[in-house]
């Protein structure tokens, strides 16, 4: 990308947040949704990528899910209107299945009915709405007239512009999706300081942290991942690619490891030899440890977490990141991540086999 067209892209987007007429959330979420499936899955060959809308409402369930929890005595509004009905539907499915995600995941009848629910509301509500700023619509994203078989088409250069600028755009939609659910009067009563709003909205789900811990300690035979040392205490459940670079809890982008390893870590990119480890374990014996997340309705995507962990290297090599091998030793992030990241070919066909099929 062309640094005129990233710099045109971020003050387009950030027209959009500031001028786009927003009485609830969804246009946040949609505006989220399509930057994390730029990084989730690779653009056509012209930079152009097409999405299934039953993408895009697994995402918004995503988003939502823990949003539909009460706030400390009640659920947040994110409507001026009333309720949104996104939230309406998802606290009907919270309560199928306990308030697990990957609960009703497993479940995929009751998952694609509530795509396919969540999918219409998309299609009758923000898709058409997000590009319009006062009344003049800009294009810039992607284009009514290709919309088909469900699905719509990001223009090309766009999928490239969400992976330049994730975190970026990242912070500015949240920034804007908190300051939006403090513009609904029926909020004020229950909203507390900003900063435990924004952990509910968009922080980790702790209970479901602990499920995870339980899994993976017995995965790694309560040895630390990074040093390979038996951990004695209670140990640390660590982002591999850190939360701070995709904020997202997926099962296989979780390790265990010693206290002190994971703060030494913080939110840097692990060295290769730690990377080489990690798809060792999430790749080569990711299939055990994906029924072990089942079993637990656990949330987990092998090929997802993946596709994030070849952005985040990308993104590190370019911009020069340093990583993180031990203590205070970091390493230059070049070349080498690829191979370490690399499948054999069975496990790629394996993945390729196992993704979802998005009918029209």
């Amino acid at each position: 990308m062309k640094p005129e067209e990233g710099i045109r892209f971020l003050r387009q987007f950030q027209e959009l947040l500031a001028e786009g007429g927003f009485v609830a959330t969804y246009k946040f979420a949609l505006m989220q949704a399509l930057a994390d499936l730029s990084v989730e899955h690779q653009a056509a060959q012209d930079g152009s990528l097409r999405l299934h809308v039953d993408q895009l409402a697994e995402k918004f369930v995503e988003y939502y899910w823990n949003q539909a929890r009460p706030f400390h005595d009640r659920v947040l509004r994110q409507n001026t209107k009333g309720q949104a009905e996104v939230l309406l539907r998802i606290q009907d499915y919270r309560s199928l299945s306990d308030g697990k995600l990957g609960q009703l995941q497993a479940d995929r009848a009751a998952w694609q009915k509530l795509i396919r629910r969540v999918a219409a509301i998309i299609v009758k509500m923000p898709l058409w709405r997000l590009q319009i700023v006062g009344n003049r619509k800009n294009e810039f994203l992607y284009r009514e007239a290709e919309y088909r078989d469900r699905s719509l088409r990001l223009l090309p250069g766009v999928p490239d512009a969400f992976r330049a600028f994730h975190p970026m755009l990242t912070s500015m939609i949240r920034g804007g999706w908190i300051s939006q659910i403090h513009r609904i009067g029926a909020n004020k009563p229950v909203l507390g300081a900003q900063a435990e709003l924004e952990d509910f909205l968009f922080g980790t789900d702790r209970r479901s942290l602990e499920r995870f811990t339980a899994v993976i300690r017995a995965h790694q035979s309560r040895e630390c991942f990074y040093c390979g040392k038996r951990v004695t205490g209670q140990g640390d459940l660590d982002h591999f690619i850190p939360w701070s670079r995709y904020p997202l809890d997926l099962g296989h982008n979780f390790v265990y490891a010693h206290k002190g390893c994971n703060n030494a870590k913080r939110d840097h990119l692990a060295a290769v030899t730690h990377l080489e480890r990690w798809r060792i374990q999430n790749l080569d014996e990711g299939h055990s440890l994906a029924k072990a997340f089942e079993r637990e309705g656990l949330s987990s995507d092998l090929e997802r977490s993946v596709l994030i962990a070849r952005w985040a290297y990308e993104q590190g090599c370019a911009s020069g990141a340093r990583l993180w091998v031990r203590d205070s030793e970091f390493e230059d992030c070049d070349y080498r991540w690829q191979s370490a990241l690399a499948a054999p070919s069975a496990l790629r066909l394996a993945a390729e086999d196992a993704s979802p099929r998005y009918e029209g």
